[in-house]
């Protein structure tokens, strides 16, 4: 199942306090996500599977490997995410509450970039879920 949404900006018109928010929340979305796809990686890991299901550890290898490249992702844009409220914190402090182009931009960029990884890990899951649901002991 393929998630069907695109990304739309409606940051033009929110204060620089509600897009404190938003990145805020953003960052506490990525790192509840690391502990559920740690979770997700050990319990593939349990002898849970029924025997003799058909390339069974093929498959849970590309599920690990599929996670692993979503942790590095998420990663990397909790990265970006903690310099971008940095980059806000600081305006809030100086009460430079105007924001140009360039900045509305780059925190667009960065949105987006979560819009993505959000929808990827959705697909990941139902994917996941979908296999686990046929080869999980009853």
């Amino acid at each position: 199942m393929e998630a069907i949404y695109t990304y739309q900006s409606f940051n033009r018109d929110k204060s620089i306090d509600e897009l404190y928010y938003n990145t805020l929340r953003e960052e506490n979305y990525l790192e509840n996500l690391k502990f559920e796809l740690q979770f997700i990686k050990n319990l593939l890991d349990r002898p849970i599977f029924k025997v003799r299901t058909m390339n069974l550890y093929e498959k849970l290898a590309v599920f690990k490997n599929e996670i692993n490249a979503v942790n590095k992702i998420s990663n990397s844009l909790l990265d970006e995410l903690n310099a971008n409220a940095g980059k806000i914190k600081r305006k809030i402090e100086f009460e430079d509450v105007d924001y140009d182009d360039a900045f509305k931009s780059e925190y667009d960029d960065i949105e987006l970039k979560v819009f993505n990884l959000k929808t990827k890990i959705f697909n990941l899951k139902f994917r996941l879920f979908q296999y686990l649901e046929g080869v999980i002991i009853n």
